[in-house]
């Protein structure tokens, strides 16, 4: 009896330790859960607006062109600390693209952003709110047709930071060596026609030809002379 006793003693102090064991996972998993979760908030910002826009438009070597990629209105309730922006480019040609923001104003497409921007600086390492544009300054040394993609941006918002797309779906610019407004178009060759002579009044020409008529008849009178005048009658006997 002495040693069954002894035998149910060891027992218990196993229970124990296993007891342990599962406190210790279950508090693994909690710690495991809370990480995934804190981490799955510090990644996952809230997205960026985006649309489904589009821009078609063409430029002129040697001359920068400006499109707005991303602009936001005093709506926007929200402060980014924007590390990059990245542009997605394609083209045949030798192309600039360069990302630049535009503080005080927005526009769409132009060929000087001073116009509408009071503050026009680098995107790189800059704070993004309300009233901000994230444009492009595109420009190409040789005729082609640049195409751009929506642009993606490396940003911190609070604890949480993200890289994720933004703004207008795309852009195409057709880059020619010269401003088509500036084309001379040839003028007309003058007009070697001659002009018909005027035409005179059914009534002008009936009466010209009738006084054509009376002279003529006058003119065949000899002398010009009347034929009832009595001088002009020769005297009897006299036909010498």
């Amino acid at each position: 009896m002495v040693s069954s006793s002894l035998e149910v003693s060891r027992k218990r102090p196993r229970r124990a330790k296993r007891s342990k064991w599962r406190r210790y996972l279950a508090i693994l998993a909690a710690v495991a859960l809370a990480v995934g979760w804190a981490v799955w908030f510090v990644r996952t910002p809230n997205d960026l607006p985006i649309s489904s826009q589009r821009v078609d438009d063409r430029g002129v070597v040697g001359q920068d062109k400006y499109i707005s990629m991303l602009a936001v209105g005093d709506g926007f309730e929200r402060t980014l600390q924007v590390s990059e922006v990245q542009v997605d480019v394609g083209s045949d040609g030798e192309v600039s693209v360069e990302p630049l923001v535009c503080s005080g104003g927005s526009f769409s497409v132009t060929t000087d952003a001073s116009m509408f921007c009071s503050d026009l600086r680098e995107a790189t390492d800059f704070e993004f709110t309300a009233g901000d544009s994230i444009i492009l300054r595109v420009s190409a040394a040789e005729p082609t047709v640049v195409e751009i993609g929506r642009i993606a941006i490396a940003f911190r918002e609070g604890v949480r930071m993200a890289t994720k797309e933004a703004g207008i779906a795309g852009v195409t610019l057709d880059f020619a060596a010269h401003d088509p407004a500036d084309v001379e178009v040839p003028e007309p060759d003058a007009d070697t026609t001659t002009e018909r002579p005027e035409q005179s009044e059914p009534g002008e020409q009936k009466d010209d030809k009738k006084d054509d008529k009376t002279n003529d008849t006058s003119g065949d009178q000899p002398g010009g002379t009347d034929e009832n005048d009595p001088s002009d009658e020769t005297s009897p006997g006299s036909f010498f």
